[in-house]
């Protein structure tokens, strides 16, 4: 290990303890330390990508010489400031993950209702408000927004990692070995760097979403990409060619985008005219806000998923009906946790919440894809995948989510029986399936899959997430129980699609 790389490691030794000596200072986050892979998955050149199956040859620029671009990366290196090597550290703990974590934050900032029309007396006038250039990040859209952005990267790490194994030009550092390197030195070929292609595919990605992002993400594009010049792994050119394979796939991911029926998936003239034909045994879901706000995605069900067949594949079935004892069961549940909630069913319920402005049960899950891959020292391309994957079942699990609730228009317990409060916001949509049980069941059958040291903690925390619905009186406990089963069900096929791409 060179000495520059001791100094880092030293350096945040030193930092951790100098936060935990000072008692009385402000609570800093945890330092978390950079990625350093067990492996350069070279094999990846063989694996199946998700959506992106061939790249032309023309996307990625001619190849330079090992020599071309050393002047400038040992200039880089040798004016290193102290902003840069803070910029550099925190890439270093894993392009794939920074981005899956600003997409999450991107997510909790937008993940706000839209505000209803008032008149000049303040009385409603019968619309909301909502952006077209800043869309509400709901659940299931954010679910889409990290699935398109994951699936782009998985696929332009694999055409990346080809390139790599075709090429194999040599990074900087072992050309000339007196660069001071403040990255792992892996030894992966340089040409294309990987680090721009994943910047490059989320910056586009969230762009298309939030055109107002541009700025912001171009600055962050800008830091993730010459921190590695910075670091000394990566030439200019390097950089240049990973930008171009990236802008291929978003292409691609664009044209998926576009014809995924999401852009239907809110139209509320379609469903003025369904709903009144829809007929409920049981007791029919209603929106209980004031002023009554269009119902939330009634035609989510209808978005094209990535790996089950179709929403209508994994449909559970009915809810029970107010003559089941099931039903009755049920209620009676909600009336008892009305009058008597532990302090730990009310912890469970707080911390699975995750309403408006968060990132949403979806982000939840995402975070513990992100933590387990650093954790284990995986690849780039291995942690895309895992990445990929989950955020695959989690959107589906939305698909599917969203079909049951629009088909079945099952109310909510404080619809059904008014003296049932709610200890968390009141959802704009139907009760059966629950979303938070369908999005974790879901999560956890694949990272299962992923991690089986770890299955029985995923599914404890799958359960733990259903039952937060319960205790807080949101869902009653069918609407859980079958959407955590729908949840495992739509896994399932994310685990039978990655059992399959060559990468087990």
């Amino acid at each position: 290990m060179k000495t520059t790389q001791l100094v880092v490691k030293t350096f945040a030794i030193c930092l951790t303890a100098l936060v935990a000596s000072s008692c009385d200072g402000p609570v800093e986050a945890p330092i978390v330390p950079e990625l350093i892979p067990t492996s350069n998955d070279s094999t990846a050149i063989a694996w199946k990508p998700i959506l992106v199956v061939d790249v032309p040859a023309s996307v990625l620029l001619p190849v330079p010489s090992n020599d071309e671009g050393m002047d400038a990366v040992r200039a880089a290196v040798a004016g290193r400031t102290e902003a840069q090597y803070r910029s550099i550290r925190r890439w270093n703990q894993g392009a794939v993950q920074e981005w899956s974590a600003i997409t999450r934050n991107l997510i909790a900032k937008y993940n706000i209702t839209p505000a209803a029309e008032r008149n000049a007396d303040g009385t409603f006038t019968g619309r909301f408000l909502p952006d077209p250039a800043k869309p509400l990040a709901s659940p299931p859209f954010g679910a889409r927004m990290m699935a398109l952005i994951d699936v782009g990267a998985y696929d332009g790490l694999i055409h990346a990692w080809r390139a790599k194994y075709t090429t194999r030009r040599p990074a900087p550092y072992v050309v000339d070995p007196l660069i001071s390197t403040m990255a792992p030195e892996t030894g992966l070929p340089s040409y294309p760097n990987e680090d721009a292609v994943i910047a490059r595919i989320a910056v586009e990605v969230i762009v298309m979403l939030y055109p107002g992002e541009r700025s912001a993400m171009e600055a962050l594009y800008t830091e993730a990409t010459q921190s590695r010049v910075w670091a000394g792994v990566a030439r200019p050119s390097d950089l240049g060619a990973g930008d171009s394979l990236a802008k291929f796939i978003v292409t691609k991911i664009k044209e998926r985008a576009a014809s995924d029926k999401w852009l239907g998936a809110d139209n509320q003239v379609a469903w003025k005219a369904l709903e009144p034909t829809i007929v409920t045994p049981w007791p029919r879901w209603r929106c209980a806000e004031a002023p009554i706000r269009p119902p939330l995605h009634p035609f989510g069900g209808d978005v094209t998923p990535w790996n089950i067949t179709s929403a209508a594949s994994v449909d559970p079935g009915p809810p029970p009906l107010e003559s089941d004892p099931l039903f009755q069961a049920d209620i009676n549940e909600m009336r008892e946790l009305t009058k008597n909630r532990t302090r730990e069913q009310v912890r469970i319920s707080v911390y699975w919440e995750a309403g408006s402005g968060t990132q949403g049960p979806p982000g939840l899950w995402m975070k513990m894809a992100e933590d387990r891959a650093r954790s284990s020292g995986m690849s780039a391309i291995r942690s895309a995948r895992i990445i990929a994957y989950t955020a695959c079942a989690l959107h589906d699990a939305a698909v599917a989510c969203w079909y049951t609730k629009y088909k079945y228009l099952s109310a909510r317990p404080c619809t059904i029986d008014t003296d049932i409060p709610m200890s968390a916001g009141l959802p704009n949509f139907p009760g059966y399936t629950s979303g938070h049980s369908s999005f974790s069941g879901a999560a956890a059958e694949i990272l299962s899959h992923f991690f089986p040291a770890s299955e029985g903690e995923f599914r404890s925390m799958a359960k733990e997430a259903a039952d937060s619905r319960v205790y807080s009186r949101i869902h009653v406990r069918t609407d859980c129980e079958v959407g955590l089963t729908q949840g495992y069900n739509v896994g399932k096929a994310s685990v039978e699609r990655a059992k399959l791409d060559g990468a087990e």
